[in-house]
């Protein structure tokens, strides 16, 4: 007797095979080709264009790129399953969530290549480092604001605020270092998908 989980599988495999079907007859290409498109040879667009295998997550996203197509769409696999009337859509919770796990999981990146890349003297260097930009860039900030509004504030002898030109120097000596580490293009492709999604940051 198949279980519940078997039963799915075997939904998943048909819904894909007579999508993945219909799929390539509307390109009018031969299997060859369409294979190529996605990545696949031949021989395993047959099978999974039989039913033989589910297809695997990176093949569903490969054929969305290519095509614009979902061969698993999950409101069709709702419907085979008898969940209708379900919500499957990510709510705004959910969305929320991942929004913060994109910045904890670039800090764990960031943290794992440390780990790869230097010895715990080199990490240790660059915790200091990054302390001291951090700290040099607060004081920085703070004192212009001071500055903007008249308040008192900082650390003058004779008149200099050295703790402000130190600040300065040190920002601009450990700039590029602390900018070359950062992951900028993955942020600001972050960033303009969450706007163009008009998610909140």
């Amino acid at each position: 007797m198949a279980t519940p989980q078997e039963d799915h599988e075997s939904i998943a495999r048909q819904i894909g095979s007579a999508n993945l079907l219909d799929l390539r007859a509307s390109t009018g290409l031969s299997q060859a080709q369409f294979a190529a498109v996605i990545g696949l040879s031949d021989r395993a667009l047959r099978r999974y264009e039989r039913g033989e295998r589910e297809l695997p997550q990176a093949m569903r996203v490969a054929i969305i790129k290519a095509f614009k197509i979902d061969p698993l769409a999950s409101g069709q696999l709702a419907l085979e399953l008898g969940l209708g009337g379900a919500k499957l859509s990510p709510s705004a919770t959910t969305r929320t969530g991942m929004q913060g796990d994109f910045w904890v999981e670039l800090k764990r990146e960031g943290q794992d290549f440390r780990e790869q890349n230097y010895s715990p003297l080199g990490q240790l260097f660059l915790k200091t480092r990054d302390c001291a930009y951090l700290s040099a860039t607060m004081y920085f900030a703070a004192k212009h604001i001071a500055l903007a509004f008249d308040l008192p504030f900082g650390f003058e002898i004779n008149g200099i605020d050295w703790v402000f030109l130190g600040a300065f120097l040190v920002i601009v000596l450990l700039f590029s270092s602390v900018v070359a580490e950062l992951p900028l293009l993955k942020i600001v492709r972050h960033l303009l998908t969450s706007v163009k999604d008009g998610r909140a940051l």
